[in-house]
C-alpha cells in the first residue's frame, strides 16, 4: 500500500464528512485495499478507516451507493479476526443493520451487508456475534432473504451470516 494513502483516504472522509461523494469513494477506495491481505486490513485499521466509514454510512444513511460500499468495506476488512472485533467496537454491526433497513429492496445492499455481518461474526470468543443479534443483525437478515428470495447471491450471504 502506497505509504499515507489510507491517512489522506481518512482524512478526505473526516474533512468532508457531509460530502456523499466523498464517503461513497472512500469506502470504495478502503474496499479495494482492504480485498488484499491481513497485514493490509490491520494498516488501515491503524490509520482510523473503521471509524470513518462507521461515520460515512451514519451521515448518509439514506445513500445506497454509501450503504454498499460501506459495507463492501466494513466486510473485506472483517475477513481478518482481529480487525473484525475492533469494527463491532466502532459500531460497524449497527451501521450495517441500518443500511439494510434503510436499503431493504436493493438487493446488492442486501448481499454485502449479510457478508459483512458474516465476516464480523466468524471466529470471534468474544460476544462479537452476540452483539450482533442484539444490533438487530438477524432480523435484517431474515428481512434480506425474504425481499431477494430469488437472488442466489443474497441467500447464500444470509445462510453464511446465520451459520
Amino acid at each position: 500500500m502506497d505509504a499515507g494513502a489510507a491517512a489522506r483516504i481518512v482524512a478526505a472522509m473526516e474533512a468532508h464528512v457531509g460530502d456523499a461523494a466523498v464517503a461513497l469513494q472512500g469506502c470504495t477506495a478502503i474496499a479495494n485495499l482492504a480485498s488484499s491481505c491481513d497485514t493490509r486490513c490491520m494498516q488501515l485499521m491503524n490509520a482510523g478507516v473503521g471509524k470513518r466509514i462507521v461515520a460515512a454510512m451514519e451521515a448518509h444513511v439514506g445513500d445506497a451507493d454509501v450503504a454498499l460500499n460501506g459495507c463492501s468495506a466494513i466486510g473485506k476488512l472483517a475477513s481478518s479476526t482481529y480487525v473484525s472485533g475492533q469494527l463491532v467496537r466502532a459500531g460497524a454491526d449497527k451501521r450495517i443493520v441500518a443500511a439494510m433497513e434503510a436499503h431493504v429492496g436493493d438487493a446488492d445492499v442486501a448481499e454485502e451487508g449479510c457478508t459483512a455481518i458474516a465476516n464480523l461474526a466468524a471466529g470471534g470468543s468474544d460476544g462479537r456475534r452476540e452483539q450482533l443479534m442484539d444490533a438487530g443483525a438477524a432480523a435484517r437478515i431474515v428481512a434480506a432473504m425474504e425481499a431477494h428470495v430469488r437472488y442466489p447471491d443474497v441467500v447464500t450471504q444470509g445462510c453464511a451470516a446465520i451459520a
